[in-house]
């Protein structure tokens, strides 16, 4: 369990920092914030380039949009927890090491899944600040 409470601490270390990164471009002028734009949608790209890598490896099925990213994300909760559900009331240790297995690729794909949507958000909240700025650029002139 230690690899995974690692894991939740990186990411609540990267939601930090998408959250630094934020409030500091509030105070940069349009071209650092293009900059910062663009950097952090460099990152959300690959690291959903990662992740559809991974799920590819793992047969899962990749996301060609949003909602259908949703919707099997949703599927594979409601049958990993199935799952789970079922194979608490066995008492065989092989079957109890799987369940394990399968409960830790559950959590570690549900923190990917987050630190990318985490990029999504930081790189979302960049491009709204550069866009904001060029309007009100505009506005001024």
């Amino acid at each position: 369990m230690t690899e995974t409470t690692d894991r939740i601490t990186q990411l609540t270390d990267r939601a930090k920092h998408a959250q630094e990164q934020v409030e500091s471009a509030i105070a940069k002028d349009r071209e650092q914030l293009s900059a910062a734009v663009e950097q952090a949608q460099r990152e959300a790209e690959q690291q959903a380039k990662q992740l559809r890598r991974e799920a590819a490896e793992e047969k899962a099925a990749d996301a060609a949009s949003l909602d259908e990213a949703r919707n099997k994300w949703q599927e594979h909760v409601a049958t990993v927890k199935s799952h789970i559900q079922e194979r608490k009331a066995e008492h065989d240790v092989k079957r109890a090491e799987h369940n394990a297995d399968d409960a830790e690729r559950y959590a570690s794909f549900a923190i990917d899944y987050a630190a990318a949507t985490i990029l999504e958000a930081e790189s979302a909240s960049l491009d709204a600040l550069l866009a904001r700025a060029e309007a009100e650029a505009l506005a001024s002139r």
